[in-house]
């Protein structure tokens, strides 16, 4: 079994991150901030050759030890309704409210608030404390610069898998770089920055999450990452709730745009009678020298 590492960034001041959408750091960005991490210890050939033994999910919001996700897209909006949340302003769920989410009675609305700055909902106890971010924008010579500002006690966290033994040690040593380097953009304006990275480790992501699951995947797979599906995965596509996001970039150090991709977005479900796999997609332009990978591997929680 695959050993899971939850790790929290107690982020310091801006960072550069996905304005909209299911996170703040999708997972193929996230993976090449790794793999430059583990150039710089001189593990890179081996990380690539090493293929799904490491995954990744892309990265979220968390706030005074709670975790923030986006909501499984089978349940969100909740199938009776809100009165008085609304729920297309709603990027990210605390995961206590998930679980409620997918259980019975549901989601009790007078439990939650919404904070618009962050599209995250808070305990109703925190109305009007802010949430664990809010919108930036900084006029520079250069041109405006535009991210979030994390407020005190508040980052990004993700999580890891690692089939391999070999990989944990040096995963938490990539991590921890990160944290020192900085994650994103704008690293020279000082953003991405962290105060330190917490790490906890256990069998499973369910484990991680503090939520129990079926294991079998029979009400499908929440994506906590971008997914490519590899050749012959058994997908029901005509079933569960995903969106498709087309991925593009370009090659690092470099202003020669990567192939195009799409992936199924995070916070989609699918069903499949096994986890989704996915695959790492070698994205180099024609004719380039080395391949450039944009991973597609899946991180799934079975609902």
């Amino acid at each position: 079994m695959a050993q899971a590492i939850l790790f929290r960034f107690e982020a310091r001041g801006a960072w550069t991150a996905a304005p909209t959408g299911p996170s703040l750091l999708p997972s193929d960005t996230f993976y090449g901030a790794v793999c430059a991490a583990m150039d710089r210890f001189g593990w890179l050939a081996e990380f690539l050759a090493a293929g799904p033994a490491v995954r990744l999910t892309s990265l979220f919001p968390w706030q005074h030890g709670t975790l923030f996700a986006p909501p499984p897209a089978s349940a969100w909006p909740p199938p009776n309704g809100l009165q008085r949340l609304r729920p297309k302003l709603v990027r990210f769920l605390p995961l206590p409210a998930i679980r409620d989410l997918l259980s019975e009675p549901g989601l009790v609305e007078s439990r939650w608030v919404l904070d618009p700055a962050s599209g995250c909902l808070l305990a109703a106890d925190r109305a009007g404390a802010g949430g664990p971010f809010r919108p930036l924008r900084v006029e520079k010579g250069a041109g405006p610069k535009s991210g979030i500002q994390f407020a005190e006690g508040a980052g990004a966290w993700g999580l890891a898998l690692c089939a391999d033994e070999l990989w944990r040690p040096r995963l938490e040593a990539a991590l921890r770089w990160l944290a020192d380097s900085g994650l994103g953009g704008n690293r020279s304006l000082g953003w991405g920055g962290s105060a330190a990275v917490r790490l906890e480790t256990g069998d499973s992501v369910e484990a991680l999450l503090r939520r129990g699951s079926s294991g079998d995947g029979s009400k499908g797979w929440w994506l906590l990452s971008l997914f490519a599906p590899a050749p012959g995965e058994e997908i029901a596509w005509d079933q569960g709730a995903y969106q498709l996001t087309v991925r593009s970039g370009w090659v690092e150090g470099s202003t020669t745009a990567k192939l195009p991709q799409r992936l199924v977005r995070e916070g989609s479900v699918l069903f499949a009678p096994q986890a989704p796999a996915g695959t790492l997609e070698n994205v180099a332009p024609a004719g380039w020298d080395h391949p450039v990978y944009r991973n597609g591997l899946a991180v799934a929680v079975a609902l």
